[in-house]
């Protein structure tokens, strides 16, 4: 017989690098399928349960996202296997509490507390532009959303500040000189600097991005760089 449906679970050794490894733990709840690549996300569960230590195990876990009280980017949660990956706002209503999810300075998924006012807001990255014979421009987010507008202005690679509410534009944050950008692979992930030049790239070669971080500039990859202000 034939296997149906895909597992829930996901071996350590073999799960994601964003993901916080414990040697006494042989599986970890695999993200469903989503808005988030399965190497860059982690599920609501381990949120609840491994960062925000509200659950003490699986089924408390899932007696909080069963009760709705888990919001991620203003909807609530159905399901401990939800995926949750870079800059979802995180909500917890009956704790008063907003977390925006960012990566630390090894690569690892962590949460930042954030006041009440900026969980209205997420910021994300444009990564394909499309127009209809209407003339409507479709632009589609790293996080799976589709944001409909009259403006042929926004670029790919670049980021805007999002409303989570009416999923319009607020901020235009553009691929340039001077601009401040979030590592999101590489040596150096995690680490925010300023873009000091921009090599662009061609069918062969990558299109580069010289940053300052610190004291320290070096080149990476146009798809490790996250434009965040």
């Amino acid at each position: 017989m034939t296997k149906k449906g895909s597992t829930k679970v996901l071996k350590t050794q073999t799960s994601g690098k964003v993901f916080r490894k414990e040697k006494y733990k042989t599986f970890l709840l695999r993200p469903n399928p989503g808005k988030h690549n399965l190497a860059m996300s982690v599920t609501a569960g381990y949120i609840l349960r491994d960062i925000l230590h509200l659950a003490d195990n699986l089924r408390e876990a899932t007696y909080i996202v069963r009760n709705r009280e888990l919001l991620v980017d203003k909807k609530p949660v159905s399901t401990v296997n939800y995926p949750v990956g870079l800059y979802d706002v995180i909500e917890l209503p009956k704790l008063k509490k907003c977390y925006r999810v960012s990566y630390t300075k090894n690569g690892l998924i962590g949460l930042i507390e954030i006041p009440n006012e900026e969980s209205k807001y997420k910021i994300t990255k444009l990564v394909r532009k499309k127009i209809t014979k209407k003339g409507q421009i479709h632009l589609t987010t790293n996080d799976g959303r589709t944001i409909i507008t009259t403006n042929n202005g926004y670029k790919t690679k670049a980021s805007v500040k999002l409303d989570l509410e009416d999923n319009t534009i607020k901020e235009y944050y553009p691929l340039e000189k001077g601009r401040k950008a979030l590592l999101i692979g590489g040596k150096y992930i995690g680490q925010t600097g300023i873009i000091t030049d921009i090599t662009k790239g061609s069918m062969i070669k990558k299109e580069l991005v010289r940053l300052k971080v610190d004291d320290k500039e070096f080149e990476t990859t146009e798809k490790n760089i996250f434009v965040v202000n």
